[in-house]
């Protein structure tokens, strides 16, 4: 059983291979796409950590430039307040310190106009300072001038002239101390008003006073209103100084702020880059975890995916193959009982060769081959071990040969017997092929046999000498081995020059029919032992004919045959004469070449479906299905004229012997049985022997004997 190729045959290594370079494959790929990501997120980590500190620099950086601010802002305002040349080199000292940290280019700016506003700053503090001693001094002036105007003035002058001299350098004084310690350019403004107000009013005071004075009191009177025009001269000076040390101190404390701002702006926006970079890489660094347990996520699926491929695609298959396997194995020891589980287990595995294109399913497919193949051989063996002969069996194989295989041409030769060296046609397809065969009067002449191996000509041209036809036909010679014993050969006969896909077929077909001879042969040989074992249990050794034995095993088929088809049966009762005498004037030997002889001539005279049995020493006895008595009479009679005509050739003498004979018919109608009907077939023998011998007897002219006996 020929099962064609798939299509599209896919084998398990092609499958694994392609399984293990997509399992390659992703794992390259997932590795790659790992090792992107990991260097993504090392860099990233890299930027973090760069990030992180430029932003520590920056708020370094940045807290010590608020800090130098500070220290300036708190250096300034006690310069401010106290004018000491100590803050203001303290203010210095921090500024080049400021300038020597990373500022940018407007930070740089502000720190050059502030600088310049404190140089400036520097000269309105001298000046002021200058003017505040020219303040002491004036007034120290204005007392001093009063004075003196006093001293040549009444009392009564000099009652209208102290209090108003004084009041207003005491006005002017308490002005000028508010304008020190003012920090609000309104009041200054105001200071600077009241001070014109007070100087202004002390001027239209002095004029009036002094046209009630002499000429001498009237010089004083001028050196006063110098001298409060000089003192209110300072004071505006100072207020405007101070007005001026004022702003100058907002610009410069603005400049501090500015500064103080751009440093906090930039913490800020360092500190804000920091965190956007780092959320970002934070970002990134989630999206790349993110990205990684999707990839070993799908990663696992595939190899789920793989694993159910491998399950599906292999494993479960391979294991319902082994069960059906095993399964075939226990119903193969059990053939007989077990077709239809069998039937079953085979629509399985043809279904699985089928349906699968790979190694599995043609191992399927080639189980199902050899289950069949050995299904068919069973049933093959079956069949013929219910044959009742070899010939049966041979002609089975021969249907085999032509209906299944189509070997149309062959032969069977065998050797019939063990001291017969003789190899002789038992079978020809078509028959006659048997003419043409040459004779192997030695079986060792052919070349089979001899060598116990398969010969073709298909492969070796002329291999043997014995073959016939080489001219025409290739052949092919195979060895019936038994028991290590060649008891025949089977010959495949072919055309010459057959195609090579012919002859590929025709050699499968060889292989095939070699299962089913190896079948047969035990069998073959079981029929010929058991043939012969009949044989030697039913057959007389010395004459070849049946035994009595083997007349009691068929009498009673012959009885019921006759009874079936109403016929008679004839039956003749054999004895040589004078046998004893035979033996004892010539000895056995002798007397076993008579018995031989007879025996021959018996088998010669009768037909070939009577049956002719040793039934003792030297008696015989013939049966004769559907033949009356008369029938029976003539052969019998015909057998002792044969007898009493032959000679009987010895090796010491030539013989001549006669036979007597009591005849006797079984009827359908007989109310006796077949032994009664032997009996009295015996009875009319010996009724002959005793008148005379060499003659023949039907039981009816001894009836009255029988009748006697009862």
């Amino acid at each position: 059983m020929q099962h064609p190729e798939h299509p599209k045959f896919w084998p398990f290594r092609k499958q694994l291979s392609t399984i293990i370079i997509i399992a390659l494959f992703s794992i390259l790929s997932c590795g790659l796409f790992g090792a992107w990501r990991l260097q993504q997120f090392s860099a990233s980590q890299i930027t973090i950590q760069q990030s992180s500190q430029n932003l520590q620099h920056h708020l370094r950086t940045n807290l010590e430039k608020t800090r130098i601010i500070g220290e300036i802002h708190t250096q300034l305002r006690l310069y401010m307040q106290s004018g000491g040349t100590d803050n203001l080199n303290l203010i210095h000292d921090s500024s080049e310190d400021l300038q020597r940290r990373d500022l940018s280019p407007e930070e740089k700016r502000n720190l050059e106009q502030f600088l310049e506003m404190i140089a400036i700053l520097e000269v309105r503090m001298k000046s002021l300072d200058e003017n505040t001693k020219k303040v002491f001094l004036l007034e120290k002036n204005l007392i001093k001038t009063t004075g003196q105007l006093m001293s040549i003035s009444s009392v009564e002058q000099g009652n209208v002239i102290r209090p108003l001299v004084i009041g207003s350098c005491l006005q002017h004084h308490q002005l000028f101390v508010q304008s020190i310690v003012a920090s609000h350019i309104e009041v200054l403004n105001r200071i600077q008003q009241e001070a014109a107000d007070i100087f202004s009013t002390l001027e239209i005071q002095l004029t009036a006073l002094s046209n009630t004075l002499n000429p001498d009191q009237q010089k004083f009177i001028e050196k006063l209103k110098s001298i409060n025009y000089e003192l209110d001269e300072t004071v505006q000076t100072i207020t405007a100084i101070r007005i001026a040390t004022l702003e100058a101190q907002h610009k410069t404390e603005q400049f501090l702020d500015d500064i103080n701002t751009t440093t906090t702006l930039d913490s800020q926006s360092q500190n804000a880059n920091a965190n956007a970079l780092i959320n970002k890489n934070l970002q990134q660094a989630r999206a790349n975890l993110l990205i990684m347990s999707a990839s070993l996520i799908v990663a696992a699926l595939m190899f789920a995916v793989i694993a159910f491929f491998l399950h599906q695609r292999m494993i479960k298959p391979l294991v319902a193959f082994v069960k059906l396997l095993r399964r075939m194995t226990k119903l193969l020891a059990n053939f007989r009982g077990q077709q239809v589980a069998e039937d079953e287990n085979i629509l399985q595995l043809t279904e699985m060769g089928n349906n699968r294109h790979d190694e599995l399913g043609e191992a399927a497919l080639a189980v199902t081959t050899l289950i069949t193949r050995l299904r068919e051989l069973s049933l093959f063996r079956q069949t013929i071990e219910a044959d009742e002969s070899t010939a049966d069996i041979y002609a089975r194989l021969s249907q085999i040969f032509v209906h299944k295989l189509g070997l149309e041409r062959f032969v069977i030769l065998e050797q019939s017997d063990e001291k017969d060296s003789t190899l002789a046609p038992v079978y020809c397809n078509p028959p006659e092929l048997a003419s043409e065969l040459p004779e192997f009067a030695m079986a060792e002449h052919c070349r089979a046999k001899r060598t116990g191996l398969m010969i073709t000509s298909l492969e070796t041209p002329l291999i043997c000498k014995q073959y016939p036809f080489s001219d025409t036909m290739d052949h092919v010679c195979i060895p019936m081995l038994v028991g290590g014993n060649i008891v025949g050969v089977i010959q495949f006969l072919f055309s010459l020059d057959l195609p090579v896909e012919v002859q590929r077929n025709k050699n499968m077909a060889i292989e095939e029919a070699r299962y089913y001879i190896a079948e047969a042969l035990p069998i073959l040989q079981a029929k010929r032992l058991t043939h012969k074992l009949e044989g030697m249990a039913t057959k007389d050794p010395l004459t070849g004919l049946y035994n009595r034995r083997y007349l009691d095993g068929c009498i009673d088929k012959l009885v019921e045959g006759a009874l079936r088809r109403k016929s008679k049966i004839g039956i003749l009762m054999c004895d040589i004469d004078h046998f004893k005498r035979v033996n004892d004037l010539f000895g056995h030997d002798t007397g076993d070449f008579v018995l031989v002889h007879l025996a021959q001539i018996c088998q010669h005279c009768a037909r070939k479906a009577d049956l002719v049995i040793r039934f003792g020493g030297e008696e015989f006895l013939i049966i004769l299905p559907d033949c009356d008595e008369s029938c029976a009479a003539t052969l019998a009679e015909r057998i002792r004229v044969t007898v009493e005509e032959s000679n009987i050739h010895t090796p010491n003498r030539t013989l001549q012997q006669t036979i007597s004979i009591g005849v006797a018919e079984f009827s359908y109608t007989s109310t006796k049985t077949i032994w009664d009907i032997i009996k009295l077939a015996d009875i009319a023998l010996y009724q002959a022997k005793s008148n005379g011998r060499n003659q023949v007897l039907i039981c009816q002219d001894v009836s009255a004997l029988i009748e006697e006996e009862e």
